[in-house]
C-alpha cells in the first residue's frame, strides 16, 4: 500500500512538474492592433510574420493580436516601451523630435524602392542608430520604410511652384512639414486614420502619402491630382519593437530562431510587401482619373531648390548626437541602389 501510494506521489509530482516546464515555456506576446486586420500590411505581412514566429519556436512563443488598440497609434513605441503592450509596429513620425536619427529616411530625394530603401535602413540602424541608443528599452525586430511618399490634393493641382502657396497639407512626419512649409504650404499634423474627414470637411486640401493609401484609407474619390516628385518628397519610418522584460523571458534559442527571420529579412519582407501594393494602386490611379503631374523643369528645380538643405541639416543633427551622419547617409545611399 505504500509502496502504491508513493508511485502516485511521484506520478503527480511528475506530471505537476511538466505542466508547469511548459507553461514557464510558452511566452504570450500582446500585439496593438491600431489599424484593422484586413488593413495590407497586417494582413499580408505582420500576422503572417507572427504565424512564423509561432512555427520557428514551435509554439512556444505566440503573438496575441488585441481587439482594440492597447492606447493611441503615437504611443505605440511607448506601449511597448511600458510593458502595455508587448509587440507594436509604428511609424517614428508620430512623436516628432523623438526619434531625429530616423530622419534620415524621411529626407526627400533619397527614396527608390521599399524594398532596397527598408534593407538598408535595418544595416544603418545596427551600425549607427542602435549602438547610438535609439530604441533604448525595447528590443528591435526590425525597422523599414513605405515607397516614396508624394502629395496628393483634392482639387488644386500643383504645376508650378505658386501653387504651393496656403495649400494646406496633412503631414505625415516633422520632416515632411519642415519640406511643405519650405515650399510654401501650410502643413498640418493629423493621423492617418483621421485625414478622410479632414479631407471631407476641407480642414486640409491635399495629404502626404503613398499611392495605395488612398485605397487603404478609402480617400480616392476625395482626391484629383497627384504631384510626383523623382526619388520622392519624403518616405517614412517605421520599427516593430519588443518590451524588453518580455523579450528576456524567451529563452536563448527560441530568440534566436526569431531574429532568424526578423532584421534585414523581415525588413525586405515587409517593404515587398508595400512595393507590390502601391505598383498595384499606381495603375489604379489612372483608371480612376486621378490627373498625374510629374515635378519636372522649372518646378522640379523650385523644390530642389528649397528643399536642397535638409540631407545637410539631418547631418549636423545626427553628429551632434555622436553619430557619423554624413557616413550613414552615404551607406543608406549606397545600400538603397543595390538591386536597382
Amino acid at each position: 500500500m505504500k509502496k502504491r501510494h508513493l508511485k502516485l506521489i511521484i506520478l503527480l509530482a511528475l506530471m505537476l512538474s511538466f505542466n508547469s516546464v511548459s507553461y514557464a515555456e510558452t511566452t504570450i506576446l500582446r500585439y496593438s492592433a491600431w489599424l484593422p486586420a484586413t488593413y495590407f500590411m497586417h494582413k499580408n505581412a505582420l500576422y503572417k510574420y507572427f504565424e512564423d514566429i509561432e512555427q520557428v519556436t514551435e509554439g512556444r512563443v505566440n503573438v496575441e493580436i488585441s481587439a482594440a488598440p492597447l492606447g493611441p497609434a503615437p504611443r505605440n513605441f511607448q506601449l511597448a516601451l511600458s510593458g502595455i503592450a508587448d509587440i507594436t509596429w509604428g511609424l517614428h513620425g508620430y512623436t516628432p523630435g523623438t526619434f531625429p536619427l530616423s530622419e534620415m529616411v524621411e529626407l526627400p530625394f533619397n527614396s527608390t524602392n521599399a524594398v532596397e530603401n527598408s534593407a538598408a535602413y535595418w544595416k544603418v540602424f545596427k551600425k549607427y542608430f542602435e549602438p547610438a541608443g535609439m530604441h533604448k528599452g525595447v528590443h528591435t525586430l526590425t525597422v523599414h520604410t513605405q515607397p516614396p511618399g508624394q502629395i496628393f490634393s483634392a482639387k488644386q493641382a500643383i504645376t508650378e511652384a505658386s501653387n504651393f502657396e496656403g495649400l494646406k497639407i496633412r503631414s505625415t512626419n516633422s520632416g515632411v512639414a519642415e519640406s511643405l512649409a519650405l515650399l510654401g504650404a501650410v502643413p498640418l499634423g493629423i493621423p492617418v486614420t483621421e485625414m478622410r474627414d479632414a479631407l471631407h470637411k476641407g480642414i486640409v486640401d491635399g495629404v502626404s502619402l503613398t499611392d495605395e493609401a488612398l485605397y487603404s484609407f478609402n480617400i480616392d474619390r476625395l482626391i484629383k491630382h497627384k504631384l510626383e516628385v523623382p526619388g520622392g518628397i519624403y518616405n517614412a519610418s517605421m520599427f516593430l519593437v519588443v518590451n524588453q522584460n518580455k523579450w528576456d523571458q524567451i529563452s536563448a534559442a527560441d530568440q534566436q530562431a526569431i531574429t532568424s527571420i526578423s532584421g534585414e529579412v523581415l525588413a525586405r519582407r515587409m517593404g515587398q510587401v508595400w512595393q507590390d501594393e502601391l505598383n498595384h494602386a499606381a495603375a489604379q490611379l489612372a483608371a480612376d482619373g486621378i490627373e498625374k503631374n510629374v515635378a519636372s523643369g522649372p518646378l522640379f528645380e523650385f523644390i530642389q531648390s528649397r528643399l536642397s538643405k535638409q540631407d545637410a541639416n539631418w547631418v549636423k543633427k545626427a553628429n551632434a548626437l555622436n553619430v557619423d551622419g554624413q557616413a550613414a547617409l552615404e551607406m543608406y545611399h549606397a545600400e538603397s541602389s543595390r538591386g536597382q
